[in-house]
């Protein structure tokens, strides 16, 4: 499998939620997936609003062969529904942009949602302050599917791995999502979260964003709502 990793990673020293950071983060109402009236929960983050699960929208798909049909194709993790049930599911760049590779375009988001650009994921770590905004987005060991974050912005970002054709790996350490920006016509811009392998590396601490990443592999969708008002 070809996985190539740039980090990209901005600096800001943050340590937790500021009071004005809490008043601008809350939960927002269910969104009711109108096309299978499946429901996630979302989150609003400064002024964006975003899924605060993983898409999991799609007719299943082994091995990553999703394929420019007119049909949405998804993956579970290793092939395995209890897997998907929990995780959602895995998307190659192209399907999850619905073979449309516009930035910021709606891709395989419901109506009123889109596949988030670079832009707006590096807006999400700005606000949430870059040095550690990643242990503000992924989920606490308290969460219903534990991580090693603090979930204080409500984003509940679980450590879902991903797929590359028949193999799947780094399930309960990598949260990886697709952004709707392309870097050139293999790869693609992508927002990753990792756990902690070492001693407090403060690395793993922050939002990657990267291009390195074939748009080939299949990773997580998290939409983000089209206007805030």
């Amino acid at each position: 499998m070809r996985l190539k990793i740039l980090y990209l990673s901005m600096v800001l020293l943050i340590l937790g939620c500021t009071e004005a950071q809490k008043s601008a983060i809350k939960k927002e109402s269910l969104l009711i997936d109108p096309r299978d009236g499946r429901t996630y929960k979302t989150v609003r983050i400064g002024d964006q609003v975003w899924m605060a699960e993983n898409l999991n929208y799609g007719r299943l798909v082994k091995d990553c062969d999703q394929r420019n049909n007119g049909i949405v194709e998804k993956t579970f993790y290793e092939n395995d529904s209890t897997l998907g049930a929990i995780y959602g599911g895995l998307y190659t760049w192209d399907e999850a942009m619905n073979y449309q590779p516009d930035e910021g375009g709606q891709g395989i988001c419901p109506p009123g949602w889109h596949i988030p650009t670079l832009a707006e994921w590096r807006q999400l770590a700005q606000f949430l302050g870059a040095d550690s905004a990643g242990q503000l987005l992924k989920a606490s060991p308290q969460d219903s599917i534990p991580w090693d974050g603090t979930n204080r912005s409500g984003f509940t970002a679980i450590p879902s791995g991903a797929g590359y054709q028949q193999y799947f790996g780094r399930k309960g350490h990598w949260a990886v999502y697709w952004t709707s920006t392309a870097a050139d016509s293999v790869y693609a811009w992508f927002a990753q979260l990792d756990g902690f392998w070492y001693p407090a590396p403060p690395k793993y601490k922050i939002l990657y964003l990267g291009n390195y990443y074939l748009k080939a592999n299949a990773f997580c969708i998290r939409c983000i709502k089209d206007s805030v008002q």
